[in-house]
């Protein structure tokens, strides 16, 4: 094994199918098993009571939340929290976006859309039933920006020189664990989106990951993962649809790594209706490395002590996700919770339901989309 795995990545990989096959009957779905109903809103928009998810799942509910206002679903060693705001969710302490807010029926039972049961929820919990599993031997590793296009300014570098050095120090990585690398760019040029997705669905067998800095306030802090929105994919035919729900695992197992790596919860896994991430054939997520906007994240981005760390992070993500999601695998995204993280605080978030609540028509508030970066 290579030695930039830590021995938990050892312990991780010689995990038994008890674990995943412990949470539902064999070859069971949520969309099969789970009678979806609309709520108050969007009439496409279906519903499921989270007793139904806890059954499904075989959880045990009434446990205390580590996050005052919420409360948690667990069965050994996964942990599932819901609130307390309307669209939070952590899964084995790392945070979730949810792409509709919590609701209550008329009986006040609490609901769950199936965009978020579907696309979020059960790919993180049972990678072994995500459908048509395919070995990955390839990552695609896409640095945002370059040329003209410098992106935001960190500290004495820019955007497009970290993303690049990261990309480059990735790759290096990553064929050590003996997996081929394509990188979109290698220097300081500038690619169109579209250059960059032609370029990389010509390659069989492989995820897609893009590497980003974000800027926001002073105080954000952490990395972020973000993967296409449901309502891009139910809005659009583009290919990047079909691969929701492994995204989906991608971006967790990416997530769960920088946290524990970075002891930062960061932004946690996020939806976006990034055109880029639409328009791949091959699963892909879109990383912000951390905060430009934030002195002491950016000084140390240009680090490469830093970024060694956050590479390391994002190799063992990738690794986990490829092992989870092969076709002979034997093991879930991620065992247990990582080490206690710092969380951010926003007081402007909406707070989980106590009565019947009427949901926002548009629900991918601009709080749940990709922020808005300096170009």
């Amino acid at each position: 094994m290579p030695s930039f795995l830590p021995k938990t990545l050892l312990l991780f990989c010689c995990m038994l199918v008890a674990f995943a096959e412990t949470l539902t009957p064999s070859g069971s779905s949520p969309e099969t098993s789970a009678a979806w109903v609309p709520a108050e809103g969007p009439p496409d928009v279906l519903y499921q009571t989270v007793e139904e998810l806890r059954s499904f799942y075989k959880l045990t509910a009434g446990t205390r939340s580590s996050r005052k206002g919420g409360y948690s679903l667990t069965h050994a060693d996964t942990s599932v929290e819901l609130g307390p705001g309307a669209r939070e969710l952590r899964i084995n302490g790392v945070d979730i976006t949810l792409a509709r807010p919590f609701m209550r029926d008329p009986d006040g039972k609490l609901l769950i859309s199936r965009e978020d049961w579907v696309y979020w929820i059960d790919p993180i919990l049972r990678p072994l039933y995500i459908a048509n599993r395919s070995a990955v031997d390839t990552v695609v590793i896409d640095a945002a920006h370059g040329g003209h296009d410098t992106g935001v300014a960190c500290a004495a570098n820019s955007e497009a020189q970290i993303t690049l050095l990261t990309a480059q120090a990735l790759r290096v990585e990553l064929e050590k664990a003996g997996l081929r690398c394509f990188l979109t760019r290698t220097d300081d040029y500038f690619l169109s989106d579209r250059q960059r997705v032609d370029n990389s669905n010509s390659t069989p067998n492989a995820i897609f990951v893009s590497l980003h800095i974000n800027s926001s306030n002073a105080a954000a802090e952490g990395p972020t993962v973000y993967v296409l929105s449901p309502s891009s994919i139910a809005q659009t035919e583009r290919p990047g649809g079909t691969f929701a729900c492994k995204s989906a695992a991608l971006a967790y197992a990416l997530q769960y790594a920088l946290s524990s790596e970075t002891r930062s919860s960061g932004g946690g896994c996020r939806h976006t209706h990034y055109n880029l991430l639409s328009s791949l054939s091959m699963p892909a997520v879109s990383i912000e490395l951390g905060y430009a906007s934030n002195a002491k994240e950016a000084a140390a981005l240009c680090t490469p002590e830093y970024r060694s760390r956050l590479v390391s992070a994002i190799a063992r993500g990738i690794l986990n996700y490829t092992r989870a999601t092969a076709p002979t695998a034997t093991m879930p995204v991620m065992p247990s919770a990582p080490k206690k993280t710092t969380v951010q605080k926003d007081a402007t978030r909406e707070k989980l339901p106590n009565t019947k609540a009427k949901p926002d028509s548009s629900p991918d508030k601009r709080r749940n989309r990709r922020p808005r970066r300096k170009r």
